[in-house]
């Protein structure tokens, strides 16, 4: 932490020194332009010019299978670089294969330049032509649908339309984490609430809805791999109740999210009522479930353990709405 004491010049100007040591890390000297910007917290943010220009890092491969390739990756991408340069002795055709397949993964992430030992990614989404609202409604559909789809596949031993199900949890995925790597960028650079339209901890609590919403999404897909791990179809009585429970959770999960969106307290406030009434009705299901048709009782029981995880979600994203109005800009 640096600390100066302002000055006066001219009668009327106050001034500042600029620490050189910072100064000249930045790149900052004689002439440079910075741009000064006031926070609502009374804070006065600089940004020297060459900033953007240093938003940028560097990947030294090693001999990594494809998972570590991707971790390395995504966490540059979630924390904000625009510029991504993975480097290498000599990059084999497997290893641009993999990293071909993880840009394609990651929204806005393109090949920019590729030599024999580099390949140089650039991050070219624009914050304003993704807004989080617009994202996080798109999540939300896509959840929804692969929800009621896996709830139907495992009723009636869909497994094309399970398989389906479990396809479609990348595009969430991709979705999300363009949601994290706008929240690095505006922690990083307060300059970005104009263009994103939200403060920092606003999109803090899309942030977290985004992730709830994500994880609705995973026990969608647990619900398809326990439909193809039935041998045989759920007797009727059992589909009903299953049904019934998925119905429930779905109807809180999606009121949740509408009192998000609409800011409505008195909403939120009525999906919360309803977690007393969790765990009874699930418990019912899932014993004369087992005892109809002990064969699928492990499936059965996974598909009932997601469900009433669904709600939970769901209760989570209600209390989202009720803090997110303290955090509206005045």
């Amino acid at each position: 932490m640096y600390e100066r004491k302002v000055q006066k010049t001219g009668g009327s100007t106050y001034f500042v020194t600029l620490p050189k040591e910072w100064a000249t890390g930045i790149g900052i000297s004689q002439g440079s332009v910075v741009t000064l910007m006031p926070n609502d917290s009374g804070a006065l943010l600089l940004v020297p010019d060459t900033l953007p220009e240093r938003n940028r890092c560097t990947i030294d491969l090693e001999d990594w299978g494809f998972e570590r390739l991707q971790r390395e990756i995504i966490s540059r991408y979630i924390a904000g670089f625009d510029t991504i340069l993975i480097r290498g002795e000599r990059i084999r055709p497997e290893q641009r294969r993999n990293v071909r397949t993880i840009a394609q993964g990651l929204v806005g992430l393109e090949i920019f330049e590729e030599t024999q030992q580099t390949v140089d990614l650039h991050a070219l989404v624009n914050v304003r032509d993704s807004p989080v609202d617009k994202t996080l409604g798109r999540v939300v559909d896509i959840t929804r649908a692969m929800l009621g789809d896996a709830v139907v596949a495992f009723c009636q031993h869909d497994e094309e339309l399970a398989r389906d199900v479990m396809e479609r949890d990348s595009d969430i995925d991709r979705l999300v984490l363009l949601v994290a790597r706008q929240f690095s960028l505006l922690l990083r650079d307060l300059l970005l609430e104009e263009d994103f339209g939200l403060s920092r901890i606003q999109f803090l609590h899309f942030h977290e809805v985004a992730d709830q919403v994500e994880r609705v999404a995973d026990h969608a897909v647990k619900i398809s791999e326990a439909t193809l791990a039935l041998d045989t179809a759920v007797v009727p009585p059992t589909a009903k109740e299953i049904t019934a429970r998925a119905e429930d959770s779905t109807r809180i999960f999606e009121r949740a999210v509408r009192s998000f969106v609409d800011r409505d307290a008195e909403l939120a406030n009525g999906v919360l009522e309803a977690r007393e009434h969790s765990e009874e009705l699930f418990s019912i299901t899932r014993r004369t479930a087992s005892e109809k048709q002990p064969e699928a009782a492990s499936s059965i029981s996974i598909v009932l353990d997601s469900l009433l995880r669904i709600r939970e979600y769901g209760f989570n994203i209600a209390e989202n709405a009720l803090d997110a109005p303290a955090a509206t800009r005045s």
